[in-house]
This record gives C-alpha cells, structure tokens and sequence, in this order.
C-alpha cells in the first residue's frame, strides 16, 4: 500500500506546485478610477504590477454632438448621431520612480477624432464637413498589457453617463 501511495503523493505534489504558478497569473489590480472630461481621462491606481513594463490602453465609445459647415462658413446641427470610438495608451515602464512595490499610478486620455464624413454626420450635401463638437461617452474600457509579450494583464469595462460638463463611469 505506501508503494503505491507514494509514488501517487509525490505526483499531486508536482501537479500542485505546477499549478501554483498559473493561479497566481491575473494578480495586475485596478483602484481609485477617476474619470473626467478634456476628451475622455482615466486616472488610477495599479497593483501587482513588479517590475514588468506594462501598457495602459483606454478606449471608449459615445454619441457625438456635430456640426456640420459648408465652405462659406455656414453652421447648422448634424441630423445623426452614429456613434464614434477613441483610444489613447500608456506606457509604464517598471523600473521608473513612480513605482513602488509593484505599485503605478496612471493617466490615460483618448485622441477624439475631430471630423466625421459629411453623410455619417447627417449634413446636407458632400459640401459639407461634419465636426465632431463633443462626445457623450456611453462605454469605457481599460486593458492593461504586458508591454513586451502583449499578454492581457487585466480588462475591465465601464458604463458611462456624460454631461455636457461631466462623466461618470461604473464598472459593468
């Protein structure tokens, strides 16, 4: 019987520290999200982080409020409301000073697109061009990368209410 209960514990014993490892991937933590306007901005707080370089990804969605312009300088409202993507990264490099105990802050905004084509934007002719005014962001998403392998870190969505003087996002 310990012949054959032996050689059985030592093969859990590997499996489990072989597991072990794997368990502990997925440890890269996200706290103290804050949102705000400019475009869209993310600032926060990560952990779990070491030493590794990581990248910091934010992209968004929304409805933008348009105007669309003719080449003599007329303004009239976009009739449409498509809905329109941004995104904007960081890159955290893990040996800077900001850094400790496997500890970064971070602050990512998105590079808003600023025209839209003239038959999206619900202007009138192709003389005109359509502008993106503002952006109501309806849904966030920040993705944090490994910076050198491109493995995905942590991901973690957000539902958005924008004012036209404020945002506020939730995890969904």
């Amino acid at each position: 019987m310990k012949k054959k209960l032996l050689p059985l514990l030592s093969v859990l014993l590997i499996v489990i520290l072989m597991a072990t490892p794997v368990s502990a991937g997925g440890a890269v933590k996200l706290s103290s999200v804050n949102f705000s306007l400019g475009s869209l901005i993310a600032n926060g707080t990560l952990t779990g982080l070491g030493r590794t370089d990581v990248t910091v990804v934010l992209d968004a969605s929304g409805i933008p409020a348009i105007t669309c312009s003719n080449p003599g300088g007329n303004a009239v409202p976009g009739q449409s409301s498509p809905r329109v993507s941004a995104s904007g990264n960081q890159l955290l490099d893990g040996d800077s000073s900001i850094r400790k105990n496997g500890k970064s802050p971070f602050g990512v905004e998105t590079d808003d697109p600023e025209t839209i084509p003239w038959n999206q934007a619900g202007c009138p002719n192709a003389n005109w061009t359509g502008h993106i005014d503002f952006i109501f962001w309806t849904d966030a998403t920040i993705t944090v990368l490994d910076a050198g392998t491109q493995a995905l870190l942590l991901k973690r969505d957000y539902k958005c209410t924008t004012t036209l003087t404020s945002v506020s996002c939730v995890p969904k």
